[in-house]
């Protein structure tokens, strides 16, 4: 009878260890909560939250392409008039050396939000119709409207990336 007794008490224990591991076998390689390989989050979510990640930013912030475009640049040294407007077509870096010029923001969305062009010089914001600070280095983020004008007859500035000049 004590076998018996002691053959149903490990029968009993073997089923209910059995239950609680199926139980959180189920539980934790479900399809609410699978498990995954390291090579599985290397290889295939690593690349996708990537290219997630970028696409957010080109399409909120800046483009990458732009940067990069940017940052394999020279810097170039133009002269403009009383008048002449520089505009953006992507980021763009500048540095008035001579000379004064406001900065120009066209987009009323902008304006009124308070961006501008960055004066990475002096960690600010340069808003519509600010002067410029000369030998600052100031980046305009985006091609949407942001630029310089120039306000005294004459002005040297270093350029780096794509932009226009108009009169």
């Amino acid at each position: 009878m004590k076998s018996f007794k002691k053959s149903a008490l490990i029968f009993l224990l073997i089923v209910t260890i059995l239950t609680f591991g199926v139980s959180a076998d189920g539980a934790y390689s479900s399809k609410n909560d699978p498990l995954v390989s390291l090579s599985y989050v290397n290889d295939v979510l690593g690349p996708q939250i990537m290219s997630q990640v970028l696409s957010k930013i080109e399409s909120d912030y800046v483009k990458i392409s732009d940067l990069t475009d940017m940052s394999s640049g020279e810097l170039t040294l133009i002269t403009l008039n009383k008048g002449d407007t520089l505009m953006a077509k992507g980021v763009c870096e500048i540095v008035v050396l001579s000379g004064s010029a406001t900065a120009l923001i066209t987009s009323s969305a902008n304006v009124n939000a308070g961006q501008g062009l960055v004066d990475v010089t002096d960690g600010a914001v340069v808003t519509n119709g600010t002067l410029v600070a000369l030998n600052h280095k100031i980046i305009i983020p985006k091609a949407d409207g942001r630029g310089l004008v120039v306000t005294s007859d004459g002005i040297s500035v270093l350029v780096r990336g794509a932009y226009t000049v108009a009169n």
